[in-house]
């Protein structure tokens, strides 16, 4: 679906100070929004989403045009330690978002995951593709997806990132970080999945989201891979040997998760005319933000 266009947004950006949230709010402000971030600490707005009412009462004080949920709990094992907590804050501010946007007719955008399929390895699933749903965190983020589903005006966007923070956390930073010290990492070359670099996906959304486009969409790399080859191409592009690298499955960690997570994207190159990177090219854009950030 797509809805009529508008101009300059005030965009409040759930989980802003994050991983992917500081990369939207560095493209909402350089195609000329006004991107207003939300979290528990160094944000414009103190959120927290695991206390009752904060979300909707700083929908009020805020009053943005739209919002993007790029907040999420995304430990698998805190979320399977505590359910509650991982609904608190993974399902329940699509629901707060939803009745927002049913009464005020302005429109949000949920991150979603790709954390829902389960079998035939580097196979890709389109947005119809059955779900299978291994722990917490996959039925967390499951149930988001249903309650913003109920908005007409909600964009519902399963993907699979990788960037940096001034933090240091994620997965791209350690992984490069562990081939150039040539530390002890095992590769899983059972696991599945189509890793895009955060810039390369918040341009990708702003452009879905100036098309005004509604629905669950893939957005995410044109290319599966498993993560063994994943990480072997960041080496590739980075010049690195990682001689403490093994090959190893993922079946042993714990709590059990899914497996071939790797997404079909034609739906969202076809809205977008262009086509979205590969593997070789997103793993060459995260080396080049490696370097830049050392």
């Amino acid at each position: 679906m797509q809805r009529k266009g508008q101009g300059a947004m005030r965009i409040l950006i759930l989980g802003g100070t994050g991983l992917l949230g500081r990369a939207l709010c560095a493209e909402a402000k350089r195609r000329g929004h006004v991107p207003l971030s939300a979290a528990r600490t160094d944000a414009d707005y103190r959120l927290d989403l695991g206390e009752d009412g904060a979300l909707a009462a700083l929908l009020g004080e805020a009053s943005p045009d739209m919002v993007i949920n790029a907040a999420a709990l995304v430990d698998l094992a805190a979320c399977e330690a505590d359910p509650v907590r991982a609904d608190h804050i993974n399902a329940r501010p699509a629901q707060v978002l939803a009745n927002w946007s049913h009464k005020t007719a302005k429109p949000f955008t949920h991150i979603s995951t790709d954390h829902f399929f389960d079998v035939h390895g580097d196979e890709k699933h389109d947005e119809q593709a059955a779900v299978v749903l291994c722990n917490a965190y996959a039925r967390s983020k499951y149930a988001a997806e249903q309650h913003a589903l109920a908005a007409p005006l909600a964009l519902i966007v399963r993907t699979s990132l990788a960037g940096f923070h001034p933090d240091g956390r994620g997965f791209a930073h350690w992984a490069l970080k562990a081939l150039k010290n040539n530390e002890p990492m095992t590769l899983f070359d059972d696991f599945y999945g189509s890793v895009i670099d955060t810039p390369s996906f918040s341009t990708a959304l702003f452009d879905l989201i100036a098309q005004k486009q509604t629905g669950l969409i893939n957005l995410a790399s044109r290319d599966v891979s498993s993560k063994k080859d994943f990480i072997l191409g960041l080496a590739e592009a980075a010049g690195l040997a990682g001689q403490g690298a093994k090959t190893g499955s993922v079946s042993a960690l714990v709590p059990r998760r899914a497996r071939a997570l790797g997404l079909d994207v034609k739906r969202a190159e076809q809205k977008l005319g262009y086509d979205l990177p590969g593997r070789a090219d997103v793993c060459a854009r995260l080396v080049l933000l490696w370097r830049a950030q050392a």
